[in-house]
């Protein structure tokens, strides 16, 4: 959290230097990256952190759109492109259960999952977990939340056009849905 803010605090020393698209290259190689960095083991953590991590990325968004401490984000981060927190963390867990699905993850990530076939398309089976910590894992959230997709995302023919699809179905949802996509 400190590293992040005292780099938004820099770059906003530079902010007059750099075009907006050029902030936007910078702020994301240097602050969306490290909430990028492992972010599908933030699901399940407490309200108040995922809160301090949006805060952060709503003070990088301030930063690239050209706007003060104290202004208010607004539609930024959509006109940024940028998915709110909640939902990056459901995009990286239907990711990479996606290719787990599709043979383009490690043996190690595949192997958490059991496929069962309904229909014409895979599903994946979720484990029994009696805990809450299982329940956090990736072997027990992901067929959730990908069995949850709409079939038109599950069945896209590539990873890009599954990214493309899923981040427009995301953006469309409120973060309310994006929660109830877990359950």
């Amino acid at each position: 959290k400190k590293n992040s803010f005292h780099t938004i605090r820099n770059l906003s020393k530079v902010r007059f230097l750099l075009t907006k698209d050029q902030m936007k290259l910078v702020v994301n190689s240097m602050v969306i990256s490290c909430l990028d960095y492992c972010n599908g083991l933030y699901y399940g953590i407490a309200e108040k952190q995922l809160n301090q991590l949006q805060v952060i990325q709503n003070s990088a968004a301030k930063l690239v759109s050209g706007k003060y401490k104290y202004d208010h984000v607004g539609d930024d981060l959509h006109d940024l492109h940028w998915l709110q927190i909640k939902k990056r963390i459901v995009f990286k867990i239907a990711l990479l259960s996606y290719k787990a699905l599709n043979g383009q993850a490690p043996l190690y990530i595949q192997d958490m999952f059991c496929y069962s076939y309904q229909g014409y398309r895979p599903k994946l089976m979720t484990p029994a977990m009696n805990t809450s910590h299982g329940q956090r894992s990736l072997s027990y959230i992901g067929p959730k939340i990908i069995n949850s997709l709409p079939a038109h995302i599950t069945s896209a023919e590539s990873t890009e056009t599954f990214k493309k699809h899923l981040k427009t179905y995301l953006f469309n949802l409120s973060i309310s849905d994006t929660m109830k996509l877990t359950k």
